[in-house]
């Protein structure tokens, strides 16, 4: 695959002026599909747990299934979709429109149990379930994609753009989302992420890639299907192995896997503590993660500017402590008193900042050192391990949360958490000084 485009001129590793990834008209829609996608998602992201424990009156494990039942995809497709991805290379953007269509169907199933009185917990948690297949699907592609209709260079910028509006879209998603569900209900807010997902699809639809784009040049395609090798099951335990092996993509792994464990305790038990114990509505809820969106928005729109002045590996590093480190401020959650909602809005801010600076050097960081025909299976490999870890978190959270209380899952995630930095700091990525770097032998 070749990663040039019309309108986005290469540029060689180390140029000091690439062409910015705006530039692209392909980026643009696919930014424009993202976008949708992920302020719909933010809003589901706070409307279905609520659904769930204010429409459903689900209990503590109850709301840790839903969880487990969202996550569960990661652990057990993604192996195969990598595969998929590899194999299909011309096809991943219709797998990645598919998955978003297929994504508004399942969705918007919800509200119309609701409004029809046929919801219950086994019925949502098959929904999504279901949903997040197809989640696996696009993001597996998606990740393969983006690095075919740029440059190396434009990586970080294309990053930095996409990870902010994700941050945006959680400012804004999350926000709606309480005002949605406070004003009018659960269901309407769901609604608005079914609707997310179909204008992601048409935006999609309208990417135009060459032959040079989709079909590496070594392939010689018949009747529509590649000829070359064909990834096998034996190659995606190979990508696992190179993923474990990496020397960069390693410690971002083990980082990757720690922080989604415990955050998923994190992340259960505050929503329980704020529902259940501090009885906080979800205008108040949505408030706390619009905070950490806005965090999550500067500081993916600073971090290169960081970087340049700093170093790569330096950053990442700083910002992982910072973000990471965040979360023990909910330890103060009990003695807060009438001060625990600006007390949780200062800790996801704080949070947001060094996260969303991280994630943006992250991902760039594993797109960069993974040769082109392997990203599918290596970023599959990835997926299982560290998205495989939430769905752990998930029934671990929910087990401490029966057994000891919301508040006792909540301080155990954010001790977890403030742990995942140490991959990082005891591994060579702080010795980066540029991205390129990371992508020689």
């Amino acid at each position: 695959m070749t990663p040039v485009t019309p309108g986005a001129p290469n540029q060689l590793p180390g140029a000091s002026q690439p062409t910015p990834a705006w530039s692209n008209p392909n980026f643009r829609r696919l930014w424009r599909g993202s976008a949708a996608s992920t302020l719909g998602t933010e809003i589901a992201e706070l409307a279905l747990p609520l659904f769930a424990l204010v429409t459903l009156s689900a209990t503590a494990a109850q709301a840790s299934t839903l969880r487990v039942a969202q996550f569960l995809p990661f652990l057990l497709a993604t192996l195969p979709v990598g595969l998929l991805v590899d194999r299909f290379r011309r096809g991943r953007l219709r797998l990645m429109i598919g998955a978003d269509l297929g994504r508004a169907l399942l969705i918007a199933l919800i509200p119309i149990a609701a409004w029809t009185g046929t919801a219950s917990m086994p019925g949502v948690y098959v929904i999504v379930f279901a949903a997040a297949v197809l989640t696996v699907v696009f993001q597996v592609a998606d990740f393969a994609v983006l690095p075919t209709i740029l440059a190396e260079d434009q990586l970080v910028d294309a990053n930095g753009k996409l990870s902010a509006t994700q941050s945006a879209a959680e400012i804004g998603g999350r926000g709606v989302g309480g005002v949605l569900v406070q004003a009018l209900s659960a269901p309407v807010a769901l609604l608005l992420n079914a609707v997310g997902y179909l204008v992601s699809a048409i935006s999609l639809s309208r990417i135009r890639l060459t032959d040079s784009d989709s079909q590496p040049a070594a392939e010689q395609p018949a009747n529509g299907q590649p000829v070359a090798h064909d990834p096998t099951w034996r190659d995606a335990v190979h990508g696992i192995g190179v993923t474990v092996r990496h020397r960069y993509v390693r410690p971002l792994l083990g980082e990757a896997a720690t922080f989604n464990l415990f955050n998923e305790a994190f992340i259960l038990g505050l929503l329980l503590y704020t529902v259940r114990d501090a009885h906080l509505n979800p205008l108040a809820i949505g408030a706390v993660f619009t905070a950490g969106g806005i965090g999550s928005f500067a500081g993916a729109w600073f971090g290169a500017r960081f970087t340049a002045r700093f170093g790569y590996g330096r950053v990442l590093l700083v910002t992982l402590v910072l973000g990471n480190s965040a979360p023990l401020g909910v330890l103060l959650a009990n003695q807060a008193g009438p001060g625990l909602l600006p007390l949780l809005c200062a800790v996801f801010i704080v949070m947001g900042i060094g996260i969303g600076m991280a994630n943006v050097h992250a991902v760039s960081l594993r797109q960069a050192a993974t040769p082109e025909d392997q990203r599918g299976r290596v970023n599959a490999a990835y997926r299982l391990i560290s998205w495989g870890a939430v769905p752990v978190g998930a029934a671990l959270g929910g087990i401490i949360a029966t057994q000891a209380g919301a508040f006792a899952a909540m301080a155990f995630g954010a001790v977890g958490v403030s742990l995942a930095t140490l991959w990082v700091a005891l591994s060579r990525v702080p010795t980066l000084t540029s991205i390129h770097d990371a992508a020689r032998p």
